[in-house]
């Protein structure tokens, strides 16, 4: 059962992230239009009485936001581990059954490539980029 003191830290910690959200969605509007302008900082900042300090505070808060962000999308990216037999050796000498190729990547498959291989190099090909 929650206490009265958890309960009310719980909704000022939510309450304090809606702030924080609707300040970051504010300012990255404002930041977008200095940018537009092609005024300086200190003169956007000047003709609409706001504080450098304040403008550079919401920058950083902002792009250390979007590089968090893309750091936790890539770490829930989910990579295969290959065998050793699939380093690169060159091109397939033989006959080759199939090539796979997807954006600047291209597979030669052999005809004796086993299918469990095969499974994990399109397990591989769809996490690629």
């Amino acid at each position: 059962m929650k206490t009265l003191i958890s309960f009310r830290s719980e909704v000022y910690s939510k309450m304090s992230d809606l702030k924080h959200d609707v300040n970051a969605e504010r300012w990255a509007g404002l930041i977008k239009e200095r940018v537009d302008s092609g005024m300086t900082i200190k003169e956007w900042c000047r003709e609409r009485n706001l504080k450098e300090s304040q403008y550079y505070y919401w920058l950083k808060t902002l792009r250390q936001e979007e590089i968090s962000a893309a750091d936790s999308q890539q770490q829930a990216s989910t990579f295969v581990e290959l065998p050793d037999i699939c380093q690169w050796k060159g091109p397939v000498q033989g006959n080759t059954a199939a090539i796979i190729r997807k954006g600047d990547i291209s597979i030669e498959i052999a005809e004796d490539a086993s299918a469990a291989f095969i499974a994990k190099v399109m397990e591989a090909l769809a996490y690629a980029s």
